[in-house]
Protein backbone atom coordinates (compact mmCIF):
# COMPACT_ATOMS: atom_id res chain seq x y z
CA UNK A 1 0.00 0.00 0.00
CA UNK A 2 2.60 2.53 0.97
CA UNK A 3 4.40 1.69 -2.55
CA UNK A 4 1.41 2.62 -4.52
CA UNK A 5 1.03 5.82 -2.58
CA UNK A 6 4.60 6.59 -2.90
CA UNK A 7 4.00 6.24 -6.58
CA UNK A 8 1.18 8.38 -6.64
CA UNK A 9 3.06 11.48 -4.94
CA UNK A 10 5.81 10.97 -7.34
CA UNK A 11 3.55 10.94 -10.18
CA UNK A 12 1.46 14.45 -8.35
CA UNK A 13 4.78 15.94 -8.28
CA UNK A 14 6.21 15.52 -11.42
CA UNK A 15 3.21 16.60 -13.28
CA UNK A 16 3.09 19.95 -11.23
CA UNK A 17 6.94 20.80 -11.78
CA UNK A 18 5.88 19.87 -15.64
CA UNK A 19 3.24 22.51 -15.30
CA UNK A 20 5.65 25.25 -14.35
CA UNK A 21 7.46 27.79 -16.96
CA UNK A 22 11.01 27.44 -17.50
CA UNK A 23 12.98 30.18 -15.56
CA UNK A 24 15.33 30.06 -18.75
CA UNK A 25 13.02 31.72 -20.67
CA UNK A 26 13.54 34.74 -18.58
CA UNK A 27 10.27 36.19 -18.59
CA UNK A 28 8.23 37.10 -15.82
CA UNK A 29 4.26 36.81 -16.40
CA UNK A 30 1.74 37.77 -13.96
CA UNK A 31 -1.67 37.23 -13.42
CA UNK A 32 -4.03 39.73 -12.09
CA UNK A 33 -8.04 40.33 -10.91
CA UNK A 34 -9.00 43.95 -11.13
CA UNK A 35 -13.00 44.65 -11.48
CA UNK A 36 -14.96 43.20 -13.95
CA UNK A 37 -11.62 42.37 -16.23
CA UNK A 38 -8.52 39.35 -15.49
CA UNK A 39 -4.90 40.48 -16.93
CA UNK A 40 -2.24 38.27 -17.95
CA UNK A 41 1.16 40.18 -18.73
CA UNK A 42 4.83 39.75 -19.52
CA UNK A 43 7.67 41.50 -17.57
CA UNK A 44 11.01 42.74 -18.22
CA UNK A 45 13.65 40.72 -15.56
CA UNK A 46 13.86 42.91 -12.22
CA UNK A 47 17.56 44.10 -12.56
CA UNK A 48 16.20 45.43 -15.97
CA UNK A 49 16.28 48.89 -16.74
CA UNK A 50 15.51 51.25 -19.55
CA UNK A 51 15.69 54.72 -20.77
CA UNK A 52 12.69 56.62 -20.32
CA UNK A 53 11.08 59.71 -23.27
CA UNK A 54 8.78 62.22 -21.23
CA UNK A 55 6.40 62.04 -24.24
CA UNK A 56 5.34 58.73 -23.59
CA UNK A 57 3.59 56.91 -21.39
CA UNK A 58 5.00 54.01 -19.14
CA UNK A 59 3.01 50.66 -18.34
CA UNK A 60 5.06 48.92 -15.56
CA UNK A 61 3.81 46.41 -12.55
CA UNK A 62 3.96 47.14 -8.78
CA UNK A 63 2.52 46.08 -6.05
CA UNK A 64 -0.13 43.96 -7.50
CA UNK A 65 -1.61 46.27 -10.25
CA UNK A 66 -0.26 47.58 -13.33
CA UNK A 67 0.69 51.41 -13.17
CA UNK A 68 0.93 53.78 -16.33
CA UNK A 69 3.45 56.96 -15.99
CA UNK A 70 4.03 59.84 -18.50
CA UNK A 71 8.17 60.12 -18.45
CA UNK A 72 8.46 57.67 -15.60
CA UNK A 73 8.16 53.86 -13.73
CA UNK A 74 9.05 52.29 -10.32
CA UNK A 75 8.44 49.08 -11.23
CA UNK A 76 8.92 46.29 -13.99
CA UNK A 77 8.38 47.42 -16.95
CA UNK A 78 5.48 45.32 -19.13
CA UNK A 79 7.62 43.36 -21.97
CA UNK A 80 5.73 40.86 -24.27
CA UNK A 81 2.10 39.94 -24.83
CA UNK A 82 -0.69 41.44 -22.80
CA UNK A 83 -4.43 40.12 -22.77
CA UNK A 84 -7.20 41.69 -20.86
CA UNK A 85 -10.29 39.23 -20.56
CA UNK A 86 -14.31 39.81 -19.97
CA UNK A 87 -15.54 37.85 -16.77
CA UNK A 88 -17.07 35.56 -19.84
CA UNK A 89 -14.02 34.88 -20.83
CA UNK A 90 -14.41 36.39 -23.99
CA UNK A 91 -10.96 39.09 -24.76
CA UNK A 92 -11.00 42.69 -23.91
CA UNK A 93 -8.01 43.74 -24.95
CA UNK A 94 -4.66 42.01 -26.72
CA UNK A 95 -1.06 43.40 -27.81
CA UNK A 96 1.94 43.60 -26.90
CA UNK A 97 5.03 45.83 -25.14
CA UNK A 98 8.36 46.33 -25.24
CA UNK A 99 9.99 47.74 -22.34
CA UNK A 100 6.92 49.29 -21.17
CA UNK A 101 5.78 51.05 -24.65
CA UNK A 102 3.06 49.59 -26.64
CA UNK A 103 4.28 48.66 -29.83
CA UNK A 104 3.06 46.67 -33.02
CA UNK A 105 -1.37 45.67 -33.47
CA UNK A 106 -3.33 46.18 -30.70
CA UNK A 107 -7.01 45.35 -30.84
CA UNK A 108 -9.83 46.02 -28.56
CA UNK A 109 -13.40 43.94 -28.09
CA UNK A 110 -16.73 44.46 -26.42
CA UNK A 111 -18.32 41.29 -23.69
CA UNK A 112 -19.79 40.13 -26.53
CA UNK A 113 -16.67 39.39 -28.69
CA UNK A 114 -17.40 41.97 -31.43
CA UNK A 115 -14.07 44.09 -32.32
CA UNK A 116 -14.22 47.41 -31.46
CA UNK A 117 -11.00 49.10 -32.57
CA UNK A 118 -7.27 47.80 -34.11
CA UNK A 119 -4.61 50.42 -33.61
CA UNK A 120 -0.71 50.07 -34.37
CA UNK A 121 1.96 51.03 -32.58
CA UNK A 122 5.32 51.79 -32.50
CA UNK A 123 7.81 52.47 -29.53
CA UNK A 124 4.13 54.00 -27.13
CA UNK A 125 3.16 56.17 -30.36
CA UNK A 126 -0.08 55.41 -32.50
CA UNK A 127 1.69 55.05 -35.90
CA UNK A 128 0.40 53.01 -39.16
CA UNK A 129 -3.34 51.86 -40.17
CA UNK A 130 -6.16 51.91 -37.35
CA UNK A 131 -9.70 50.92 -37.67
CA UNK A 132 -12.93 51.84 -35.28
CA UNK A 133 -16.06 49.40 -35.12
CA UNK A 134 -19.56 49.98 -33.77
CA UNK A 135 -20.79 47.97 -31.65
CA UNK A 136 -22.21 45.64 -34.01
CA UNK A 137 -18.96 45.23 -35.78
CA UNK A 138 -19.75 47.66 -38.55
CA UNK A 139 -16.44 49.79 -39.74
CA UNK A 140 -17.30 53.37 -38.71
CA UNK A 141 -13.62 55.39 -39.18
CA UNK A 142 -10.45 53.98 -40.64
CA UNK A 143 -7.14 55.80 -41.52
CA UNK A 144 -3.70 56.37 -40.24
CA UNK A 145 -1.66 57.62 -37.64
CA UNK A 146 1.58 59.20 -37.49
CA UNK A 147 3.36 59.85 -33.73
CA UNK A 148 -0.58 59.78 -32.24
CA UNK A 149 -0.89 62.32 -34.83
CA UNK A 150 -3.99 61.62 -37.71
CA UNK A 151 -2.02 61.83 -41.02
CA UNK A 152 -3.20 61.24 -44.47
CA UNK A 153 -6.74 60.26 -45.43
CA UNK A 154 -9.63 59.82 -42.49
CA UNK A 155 -12.65 57.83 -43.72
CA UNK A 156 -15.82 58.08 -41.56
CA UNK A 157 -18.22 55.67 -42.65
CA UNK A 158 -21.73 57.39 -41.97
CA UNK A 159 -24.05 55.02 -43.61
CA UNK A 160 -23.55 52.06 -46.27
CA UNK A 161 -24.19 54.81 -48.84
CA UNK A 162 -22.08 57.83 -47.84
CA UNK A 163 -18.50 58.28 -46.83
CA UNK A 164 -16.86 61.43 -45.44
CA UNK A 165 -13.00 61.72 -46.42
CA UNK A 166 -11.06 63.76 -44.33
CA UNK A 167 -7.28 64.60 -44.71
CA UNK A 168 -4.95 65.53 -42.40
CA UNK A 169 -1.03 66.26 -42.28
CA UNK A 170 0.41 65.44 -38.87
CA UNK A 171 -3.08 65.98 -36.72
CA UNK A 172 -4.16 69.17 -39.08
CA UNK A 173 -7.30 69.09 -41.07
CA UNK A 174 -6.42 70.26 -44.66
CA UNK A 175 -9.55 68.52 -46.33
CA UNK A 176 -12.82 67.38 -46.20
CA UNK A 177 -15.30 66.29 -48.76
CA UNK A 178 -18.33 63.34 -48.64
CA UNK A 179 -19.18 60.67 -51.38
CA UNK A 180 -21.89 59.37 -51.76
CA UNK A 181 -22.66 55.84 -53.42
CA UNK A 182 -23.86 55.31 -57.09
CA UNK A 183 -27.39 53.82 -55.71
CA UNK A 184 -27.49 57.23 -53.60
CA UNK A 185 -27.06 59.30 -56.88
CA UNK A 186 -29.38 57.34 -58.71
CA UNK A 187 -32.33 57.57 -56.40
CA UNK A 188 -31.41 61.42 -56.26
CA UNK A 189 -31.94 61.92 -59.91
CA UNK A 190 -35.30 59.71 -59.31
CA UNK A 191 -36.89 62.20 -57.52
CA UNK A 192 -35.19 65.25 -59.51
CA UNK A 193 -34.77 64.30 -63.28
CA UNK A 194 -33.41 67.48 -64.25
CA UNK A 195 -32.72 70.14 -61.26
CA UNK A 196 -33.45 73.34 -62.67
CA UNK A 197 -35.65 72.41 -65.79
CA UNK A 198 -39.30 73.44 -65.87
CA UNK A 199 -41.42 70.37 -65.90
CA UNK A 200 -43.34 70.24 -69.12
CA UNK A 201 -46.99 71.52 -67.55
CA UNK A 202 -45.17 74.82 -66.62
CA UNK A 203 -44.27 75.47 -70.34
CA UNK A 204 -47.21 75.21 -72.13
CA UNK A 205 -49.42 78.50 -72.86
CA UNK A 206 -51.74 79.15 -70.42
CA UNK A 207 -55.42 79.94 -71.39
CA UNK A 208 -56.76 83.40 -71.35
Amino acid sequence: MKIYLTAFLYLIIGAAIAQKIPESTGVNRVRLVAGDKTILAELMPGDSWAPVNNEKTYYWYSANAIHTTQGGYSGKLLQGSYNEYFLNKNLKEQGNFLKGLKNGLWKKWNENGVLLESVNWADGFKRGKFEVFDEKGMLKQAGAYRDDLLNGQVKNYISADSVQVVTYHNGKLITETKHTSFWQKVNVFKHHPNPGKKSPSSSLPQKK
